[in-house]
C-alpha cells in the first residue's frame, strides 16, 4: 500500500501567544521601573532600548522555532523536523504509538487549535507532544484509525 500524508505543516503560533504576552509584560514593568527611577537617575534611553531589544529577542526565539518546525504524518510515520541554527529530523514509526489524546488549553480553544499527545512504546521518548495542531482532535481520531486498523 502507498504512503498517505495525513498532515503537513507546522505547529501554529497561536501556541507563542504566552511567550508574546510574558515579553509584554516584562517590557512594561522595564518601563515602569525606569521611569519611577528618572526622579532620581537620569533617564537612560539606551539602557531602556538594550533590555527592550533583550526581551524582544527572548520572545522572538519560540517564534522563529515555530515557523522553523515542520511535522509531517504520513500512513507509515511521523517526521518532525526542526531547528534554527542547526536542523535536526527525527521520526516515530506509527506502529509503536499506544495512545493519542489532545489537550485544548482554553486560550488554544479560540483558535481552533491543540496539542495532540502520543504515548509510545519508544524507550527513548514515551511521550511525544504535537503542538499547536489546528484541528487537534480530527487528526487524534485519524492516527487512531491508522494506528489501531491499520488503514
Amino acid at each position: 500500500m502507498a504512503r498517505q500524508v495525513i498532515f503537513s505543516g507546522a505547529p501554529s503560533q497561536v501556541i507563542n501567544i504566552p511567550a508574546f504576552l510574558k515579553g509584554g509584560v516584562v517590557i512594561a514593568l522595564v518601563g515602569a521601573i525606569h521611569l519611577y527611577a528618572s526622579d532620581e537617575f537620569p533617564f537612560q534611553w539606551r539602557l531602556v532600548l538594550i533590555q527592550a531589544a533583550a526581551v524582544m529577542i527572548g520572545v522572538g526565539l519560540p517564534f522563529l522555532k515555530t515557523a522553523l518546525t515542520e511535522i509531517v504524518i504520513d500512513t507509515e510515520r511521523i517526521t518532525w523536523t526542526q531547528g534554527i541554527l542547526r536542523r535536526r529530523v527525527s521520526s516515530l514509526d506509527l506502529s509503536l504509538i499506544r495512545g493519542v489524546t489532545t489537550v485544548h488549553p482554553w486560550w488554544q480553544r479560540i483558535f481552533g487549535t491543540g496539542s495532540v499527545i502520543l504515548k509510545t512504546s519508544d524507550a527513548a521518548h514515551p511521550v511525544r507532544r504535537l503542538p499547536g495542531i489546528r484541528n487537534a482532535e480530527q487528526l487524534r481520531k485519524r492516527l487512531e484509525e491508522v494506528t489501531v486498523h491499520g488503514a
